[in-house]
């Protein structure tokens, strides 16, 4: 089967392939017109278009923490971000109800940490359905995807399950990821199986693959293993952040177009309630707000936010330091 283009971030660094139309046709079939005005607002503000009054979507760590040291991430070198922490339910639900006021399209469970360490994503998922929110997506390892675990995303209700492998081999996971691919291995073919039984299309399954100098010769291998079963296929280029343990750049490269769309797009939210303006590492600190004393409203629009979305309309060196680290 051939893998088709789908989608593709303005500045190049992830790019989403599928074999069938499965994604927007399941979910225009279930939402019809807000869904496509949801897409529609998404391509809007990819090109910096008004932001509105609300984020498109959510961002959030359901938890702090990871049991697995990768190349690419910054954990490993910040042992304090390593402890599993887990967000106050009193703060999702202050969060699933603003959403659920404001019809927020799409959320995603995990953001800079493994969202299957807290034992209450599903039922978090399930409660981000009741709350009208369409797309809602969960990012993990995948090392902890139990039989049980499956069957409680399948029946939650959860849009789309995003895996991330890097490797085609069980060699060359270890060594970027520190795990056991033949058990992630295993742990997909079960959640495909429980969700054949049930009867199901969702949770979408997306697979992603990071090219690394590491692995960059098993990217036939990852797409000729899994393009038959995935419903999506993530290709993504790397971003150096500090803490990782990849070689520092020695020279900056070019910025990938100088475009960042987040900031119109996304809210990220820690597990303890400070926020993100974007889904990078880099974001962290760029904003003073916690979900716990101002709403998502309220800091969507405010003037910090605002002034953040001036910076990255004009020329990359006039973007904060942070976000020409990133961008470069």
């Amino acid at each position: 089967m051939t893998l088709n283009e789908i989608h593709r971030d303005p500045n190049g660094q992830t790019a989403l392939y599928q074999t069938e139309d499965r994604y927007f046709r399941l979910l225009e079939q279930r939402f019809g017109q807000r869904f496509l005005n949801y897409r529609q607002r998404w391509q809007e503000t990819s090109e910096r278009a008004e932001p509105g009054d609300f984020p498109l979507s959510l961002d959030l760590a359901i938890n702090s923490g990871c049991q697995l040291r990768c190349l690419m991430c910054p954990l490993p070198g910040r042992p304090e971000r390593r402890q599993l922490r887990l967000m106050e339910p009193r703060t999702f639900e202050r969060l699933m109800a603003e959403a659920e006021e404001r019809r927020l399209p799409a959320l995603t469970l995990g953001l800079a940490s493994e969202p299957l360490l807290n034992p209450q994503a599903a039922a978090w998922a399930g409660r981000a359905v009741r709350a009208g929110i369409m797309d809602i997506r969960l990012g993990s390892n995948g090392l902890a995807l139990s039989a049980d675990a499956a069957k409680a995303l399948v029946d939650s209700g959860l849009t789309r399950l995003e895996i991330s492998l890097d490797a085609a081999t069980p060699g060359t996971y270890r060594a970027v990821r520190g795990g056991d691919l033949s058990a992630l291995e295993r742990a997909i073919e079960q959640f495909l199986e429980i969700r054949q039984a049930a009867g199901l299309e969702t949770p979408l399954l997306r697979l992603s693959f990071l090219r690394l100098e590491i692995n960059g010769n098993e990217r036939g291998l990852f797409l000729e293993r899994w393009k038959d079963l995935a419903d999506m296929i993530s290709l993504q280029e790397p971003i150096w952040f500090p803490g990782s343990a990849l070689p520092r750049p020695e020279q900056p490269g070019q910025p990938m177009a100088g475009v960042c769309a987040q900031s119109w797009q996304r809210l990220g939210v820690e597990h303890d309630g400070r926020v993100w303006p974007c889904c990078s590492w880099y974001g962290e600190g760029l904003l003073p707000f916690n979900v716990n004393d101002l709403s998502v409203a309220g800091i969507w629009r405010s003037p910090e936010m605002e002034a953040l979305r001036r910076s990255l309309s004009g020329p990359v060196d006039g973007f904060p330091a942070a976000c020409r680290q990133c961008e470069f």
